[in-house]
């Protein structure tokens, strides 16, 4: 028997798996905070779906901007680069459709 989908349990272990790369740099509160930044953004971005022209990486560095300063920039690029591209291909089937009807 299949369970049903639950979107707000996916998004949620989508943002943990996002920073398990820098894990051990930050403190349990820094953690919580934001991966609760980055499943608000997914939850936004569910809601209302991203237009063609959105920029992920802008989105991505602003929302983990608050953990800059506790990582090196190497790593920073790393989970930067990791919620682009998951912000990018949680809107893919979306940004398809646009180019299609263009």
């Amino acid at each position: 028997m299949a369970t049903g989908f639950d979107m707000k349990a996916e998004i949620a272990k989508l943002s943990g798996r996002i920073m398990e790369p820098v894990t051990g740099k930050l403190t349990a509160e820094d953690m919580d905070n934001v991966v609760g930044r980055i499943r608000d953004s997914f939850e936004q971005l569910n809601a209302k779906r991203a237009i063609a022209e959105t920029d992920f990486e802008v989105m991505a560095v602003t929302v983990l901007e608050a953990i800059k300063p506790k990582l090196s920039n190497p790593e920073f690029a790393r989970v930067v680069d990791r919620l682009r591209g998951a912000m990018a291909g949680f809107c893919q089937s979306d940004r398809d459709k646009a180019r299609a009807t263009k």
